[in-house]
This record gives C-alpha cells, structure tokens and sequence, in this order.
C-alpha cells in the first residue's frame, strides 16, 4: 500500500445556508454548474438529460432538459473497463455522468466516467439539442495508465473544466491513482500538450485519525478527486474523502492551498452515519462562493431525509494567498 498522506487539517469554510433538491427522481448529484446565466445540475443515474435548478422558499427545485446522444460512443479504454462499464450499465448508469463544464459561448461539457470521454452539448433551445463527442488524444489513457491512472471500473473521470476560450481543457481521475490531465484544442482534436497529458498522478492514502474517531475513518480511504472547476486562472479540485476543497496550478496540478468543509457536513442533521466515504461530488466556485453538492447514493438520514443537498459556503477571504505546495 502506498504511504499515508500527511494530513493537516485546513482552514473551515463557512456554511451559508444548506439546501435540499426536489425533482431529481433519481438523484446522484454529480455536478452543478451556472451555464448561460441558468444553475446546471447532471446526475450520473441519467445519461440524456441535464437538470435547470430554480431557488424557492423550500430549496431548489429541479427541471429536466432532454437531450440526444450521438448514434456512437467512442472510446480509448481497453476492453476489460468498458466490459466493467457495460455491466453498470445494465443497471441504468451506462454514461456515467460525472462532471460538467461550460465555455464562453454557452457549450456545455459532460464528463463520462465509463468512456473517459467528453461530449459537447451546444446552448440550450427550443428543441433537444444532439450532443457530440470530442476527439481525445488517445494519449490520454497511455499516458495515464503508464503512471498509474485509469486502473479500475467506476474509479476513472470524475471531473472536467474548460477554459472560457474552450481551447484548453482538463480532467480528473479519481483515485488509485488520482491525477490531473491537461489537453489543447486543434482545430477539431483535442491533443496532449508536448510535455504530456499528465499533469499529477498520485496514489496515497488518507491516516484514520484524519477526522474525529469513528465518524468515516473507519477504513484507510484513499485520496481522491470528485469534481474540478476552473476559477480566477487555477484550478479547484474536490476531494471528497478528505472533505476539502484545493486550490491547483492549471500548469502543474500542485496543490496551493485547501479548506475543509469537514465541520458542517459531518455534524447534524446532516450526517449519513452508514457512508463508509465522502459523499461530496459537485463543486461550483465564483464571486459568490463555494458550492458543493452531495451524492446521497440512495442513502438516507437519520431524519428520513433522501434528498440530494447542496451546500453554499462563503468564500474564504484568503482565497488568493499562498499557504504551501506539495
């Protein structure tokens, strides 16, 4: 097993308010993103359809937007994952949704975990719109694989961010190992830039004694990325079992600075006692401040709630300034 991680505990975000989703029948919030002015939502139970999220007096209430697939599904995966990906899919989570990003013009991007794969959806309109699949270097999966990404079935792309210029692009592997890949746009090809794709490329372990005894440490977790956002030049990263978000070069992948959100999610009422893992997956930063989102996973809480939630956080006022760099 690779070496713990050497934990410190970051600076707290503070919690503004906590809200509830309605109208997500299947939950699995995977990724909220604000897209031409409208708050997205993608749950990775749902392989055709995006969710507009209005704020009423009870929480947020969501509404579907249907639409269409290309007829192909293009892959740079060897057949042992997408043989992997193809039995989830039996169970209605083929695509496997799990991120979303938007450029300046409106396109929409979702990050598909069982192809590690990217397909464009153009602004919104009056008729479905037809999504289509970008061409990724096949570098992608080499590389990655070569430094220990890629390795497992519902363990690969967990998130993407794009630039608002939509020609630079990354993603997120989520763990044994997690990293960090970086591609340009070439006309219509997406290429690995001449130093690679990688960016980072990791696999380490989080110490039970990370967090208070007994409360989801009851296990070694590893470390992980669930979600990554592109804000203010860096890159964000998500990372679920350690309960923080991290501030990134877009350059190196480096961590510069982390805070936890350890403090709200773990306490009452909002707690899932029975989750053996973190269970943050969407993450949105702006002006307004940080955002994050829980995939449930069908769990329920002690006070019978089963809703997906979301959770809004103040931006911390050193957001800016350096701390350390691994």
């Amino acid at each position: 097993m690779a070496p713990a991680l050497a934990f410190e505990r970051s600076p707290e975000l503070s919690l503004q308010q906590a809200l509830p989703i309605d109208g997500m029948a299947r939950g699995n919030l995977s990724a909220l993103q604000y897209c031409g002015g409208e708050l997205l939502a993608v749950s990775d139970r749902e392989d055709q359809r995006l969710f507009m999220l209005q704020q009423t007096d009870a929480g947020w209430q969501a509404k579907e937007e249907y639409f269409e697939l290309p007829d192909n599904s293009p892959s740079m995966l060897p057949v042992q994952l997408l043989a992997g990906a193809w039995l989830r899919g039996l169970s209605g989570r083929a695509l496997d949704f799990e991120g979303l990003a938007c450029d300046a013009k409106g396109n929409r991007y979702l990050v598909s975990e069982s192809q590690v794969g990217v397909l464009q959806l153009p602004p919104a309109g009056d008729v479905p719109v037809r999504g289509k699949w970008l061409d990724l270097d096949p570098a992608v999966y080499s590389e990655g694989e070569a430094q220990g990404l890629w390795q497992q079935v519902n363990a690969l792309a967990e998130g993407v961010a794009i630039n608002a210029e939509a020609d630079t692009l990354w993603l997120a592997a989520e763990r044994q190992g997690r990293g960090l890949v970086k591609l340009q746009r070439q006309d219509d090809q997406w290429r690995c830039p001449l130093a690679g794709c990688v960016l980072l490329a990791e696999r380490r372990f989080l110490p039970t004694d990370a967090f208070a005894p007994g409360v989801l440490n009851k296990e070694v977790l590893p470390v992980d990325f669930s979600d990554l956002a592109l804000w203010q030049g860096k890159l964000w990263t998500l990372e679920r079992n350690a309960h923080q978000v991290c501030r990134r070069s877009p350059l190196s992948g480096q961590r510069e600075r982390c805070w936890s959100f350890a403090q709200s999610i773990l306490s009452e009422p909002y707690i899932y006692p029975d989750a053996p893992y973190g269970l943050a997956e969407a993450l949105l930063i702006n002006e307004h401040g940080v955002m994050i989102g829980l995939d449930n996973n069908d769990r329920v809480r002690p006070d019978g709630d089963s809703r997906p939630w979301v959770f809004q956080f103040a931006l911390p006022d050193d957001w800016q300034e350096d701390e350390r760099r691994e």
